[in-house]
């Protein structure tokens, strides 16, 4: 069954953002994985700069290639359809549910300091981390088919 343009560029946005998704779980999370782990697992330390480094590849070329799919849409006569009040109000919601998640966190952190040291770098990665990831994951399920 043929599909319009308009249908085969919404699908490549979802697969951009999909595997974006991926690519920033594996490269963050593997931040915040060596700050955790101890630093004579050398072994250790290497598996996981290699799996960051193949999320990281993962995050730059879908990054890449979604913002040269936006840039083709944007200029293009299907700007309007691709993006339509339905898909900014998807944007919006998972935008706002990235933040809130953020706040949750830094409210759970804020709760756990009295009774546990926690170091800065950990807080602020995995604050970053979930409110990144959240907002990805709600735009993914928002859009989906």
């Amino acid at each position: 069954m043929k599909t319009s343009l308009i249908e085969q560029f919404d699908q490549s946005r979802y697969n951009l953002v999909k595997w974006l998704t991926v690519g920033w779980a594996a490269w963050f999370g593997t931040f915040i994985l060596k700050d955790l782990i101890d630093n004579e697992l050398i072994f250790l330390q290497f598996l996981i700069g290699f799996v960051g480094l193949i999320g990281f590849v993962f995050f730059a070329v879908n990054l890449q290639r979604y913002f040269r799919l936006a840039s083709k849409v944007k200029y293009s006569r299907m700007n309007d359809a691709l993006n339509s009040e339905l898909n900014l109000v998807y944007k919006y919601k998972s935008i706002s549910l990235g933040f809130f998640v953020q706040l949750a966190t830094t409210g759970l952190f804020y709760g756990i300091s009295p009774f546990r040291e926690i170091p800065v770098r950990i807080v602020c990665e995995v604050i970053l981390y979930l409110g990144v990831i959240s907002t990805l994951t709600a735009w993914l399920t928002y859009n989906r088919d």
